[in-house]
Order: C-alpha cells, then sequence, then structure tokens
C-alpha cells in the first residue's frame, strides 16, 4: 500500500510539473508576442523617389547652415542650442526658418521647432495648419516639438540626428496600446525620418564616442562645429544628380543669404518669408 502510495504521490508531482513547464512556456510565448505583435507602432509611411530623397537631403543641408551661420560656444551662456529648423510649402518654396532661442528669451519653450511653427502661423493669414508642409530639423523632435506638429497635421518632418535621450516622441504618439490596456494612437500621423545622408551617421558616432551625456552640451562642442560645417560646405557646392532639384538648390542657397546671422527677436516679420 505504502509504495503504492509513493508511486501514485510521485506521478502526481511529475504531472504537476510538466502543467508547470507548459504554463511558462505559454507565458514566454504571449510575452514574446506582447513584445513585438500586440502594441505596434503604427507610423505613416513615407516611400520618397530618389530624386525626392536627394531634394530632403538639401533641405536638410540647409538647416544644418541655418544652425552654423549663428554658432554657439556654450550651451548656457549663448542665444540657445545648436538646433535649427526650416520649413517649406507643399509648392516646395522654402517658407521660413528658425534657431533654438532658450536662454535669450528665458523661455524654455522657444525650441527652433517651435518658434518655426509659430512664427509662421503667425505671419501669415491664410494658413490655419500645416497637413501639406514639410519640416527639416537638425536634431530630433522632442515631446513638445512633436505634439504641436502633431496638433497642426504636419506632414512630414525630417530630421539630421538621432536624440538618444528625447527622440521617438512621435513615434510614442503613434503607439497603439488598447491590447495592453492602453490608449489609442494619437490622431493626425506625422511622418518622421531621419535624413537620408552621411551627415547624420558622421553625428551620432562623434556624440556616442564623445563621453558627454548631454547632446545640447556636445552640440556646443568644436567637433559639432565641424560637421555642421562639413554640411554647409557640402551645400554650397552640392551638385544636383536630378534635373528637376537644381531649383530647390538655388532656394536653398538664396534663402540662406537671407537669414541673419544674429538672434531676430519674437515675432519678427523679415527671417519668415513667405512669398518669392
Amino acid at each position: 500500500m505504502n509504495k503504492t502510495l509513493i508511486k501514485l504521490s510521485t506521478m502526481i508531482v511529475m504531472l504537476l510539473m510538466l502543467v508547470s513547464c507548459a504554463h511558462l512556456r505559454t507565458d514566454s510565448s504571449s510575452s514574446m508576442v506582447s513584445e513585438n505583435d500586440i502594441c505596434p507602432v503604427d507610423m505613416p509611411e513615407y516611400n520618397p523617389t530618389p530624386a525626392q530623397v536627394e531634394k530632403d537631403k538639401i533641405l536638410s543641408l540647409l538647416a544644418y547652415a541655418v544652425v552654423l551661420k549663428d554658432w554657439q560656444q556654450s550651451k548656457s551662456e549663448s542665444r540657445g542650442y545648436n538646433i535649427g529648423s526650416v520649413l517649406v510649402d507643399e509648392n516646395d518654396n522654402i517658407v521660413c526658418w528658425a534657431r533654438n532661442s532658450v536662454n535669450i528669451t528665458k523661455n524654455n519653450t522657444q525650441h527652433g521647432e517651435v518658434r518655426l511653427m509659430l512664427n509662421y502661423l503667425n505671419n501669415v493669414s491664410d494658413v490655419f495648419s500645416l497637413p501639406a508642409y514639410k519640416l527639416y530639423t537638425t536634431l530630433e523632435p522632442c515631446a513638445m516639438c512633436s505634439g504641436m506638429m502633431t496638433l497642426n497635421k504636419l506632414y512630414l518632418t525630417v530630421y539630421g540626428q538621432k536624440d538618444h535621450g528625447y527622440g521617438d516622441a512621435i513615434q510614442r504618439l503613434e503607439l497603439d496600446s488598447t491590447s495592453c490596456g492602453g490608449f489609442s494612437p494619437y490622431p493626425r500621423s506625422v511622418i518622421s525620418v531621419i535624413t537620408q545622408a552621411d551627415v547624420p551617421e558622421m553625428l551620432d558616432k562623434a556624440y556616442l564616442n564623445s563621453g558627454i551625456s548631454s547632446i545640447t552640451e556636445w552640440l556646443a562642442t568644436d567637433q559639432a562645429k565641424e560637421i555642421f560645417n562639413y554640411a554647409a560646405q557640402e551645400l554650397g557646392s552640392y551638385k544636383p544628380q536630378y534635373p528637376e532639384n537644381k531649383e530647390i538648390l538655388q532656394k536653398a542657397l538664396a534663402f540662406l543669404q537671407g537669414v541673419p546671422e544674429k538672434f531676430a527677436g519674437f515675432l519678427y516679420d523679415v527671417s519668415c518669408p513667405v512669398t518669392n
């Protein structure tokens, strides 16, 4: 009888162990599905032609050049950070520019992209939002700038450097976490992509190897300035591969001539030309 009970007990223990292992495998499998499939980021697609890729590159080079024109040697005692952007309308007209000005204004909302959109919308009476516009910025947009882009229905933002600390803000707005007990994606999706050129990789590699944790602090270094100078020189000597991009290059070079070297106040008409 004792032998029978021992055998029965052993079988029960083994069965429980098998059930437990199967449960763990199920949990593990579910976890893998949750990580990869249950909370997707449904980003709008951007499938540019080779000619559009080149156009995006030219306009990104312009954004770097706008920043270089008023380069700041310090993160804290200056106009602001070495970050800037340009805005392009549905007809490929370059309509506005702005640079980060948080220090001189003593206002932490004065990021380049915020100033860009506010300046343009305040200077143009017949434009309410930006559904067909493209914004080219030197650093991946933060949560504040991404929120303004989203609410203004911006079509596309192309950024020139990955922000490892404060980036992916647009992707987070477009995260569908309903199946995880979270929220639906925020409406008015914005396409957000990095410039298809060598400058972003140069900037990222130099920053990550610098040992400086703050990206805005690194952007005030001589090493960063050297790369921005490389980008500006590339813009000045650029030879378009696609004939249709000769016009946008000419527009970019002409626009850059009109960008002042020093801080221009807020709001400012002269910095935001809206006619050609």
